[in-house]
């Protein structure tokens, strides 16, 4: 399977790397990489990888707009402000979640991130939230 090129190019803005740094972390020639601009595909591996490189430790809301995530999530944020990841994971899910979010913060921020951030915030969150979010997230604690 083959990713559209437009959704990795907004992956890489979004965590604020390069083609050539990429190709060096997922030790991939950069000629490849850059190759696949113009075939318009992306290998599904390359996307997997690309989840794999570590996040800013802060994050702006044109960030993860850019991501993927819709515009209307952060209408009242200013887009351009930078903010520490776990403040910004943990004041976005308590105005607003559902599946896609939980989901889009898993593939921009990691699962080690998001728990993190839960667990340092636990007591200004709700049971539901808390459960709704590990239910997205693969490890021993999410089934507790």
């Amino acid at each position: 399977m083959k990713v559209d090129h437009s959704i990795f190019e907004a992956m890489l803005n979004a965590k604020g790397i390069n083609k050539k740094t990429f190709s060096q972390y997922a030790q991939i020639p950069y000629y490849t990489v850059a190759g696949w601009k113009k075939s318009g595909k992306v290998p599904a591996y390359a996307m997997v990888l690309l989840k794999s490189v570590p996040s800013p430790k802060t994050v702006t809301a044109k960030q993860l707009i850019d991501a993927g995530m819709p515009r209307a999530i952060f209408w009242n944020n200013n887009l351009t402000k930078t903010v520490p990841n776990d403040i910004f994971i943990i004041s976005t899910l308590k105005r607003s979640y559902n599946d896609f979010i939980i989901h889009k913060f898993i593939e921009f921020f990691g699962e080690e991130t998001l728990l993190v951030a839960l667990m340092k915030y636990r007591d200004k969150l709700s049971d539901k939230l808390i459960h709704s979010v590990m239910t997205h997230i693969d490890t021993p604690l999410a089934h507790t």
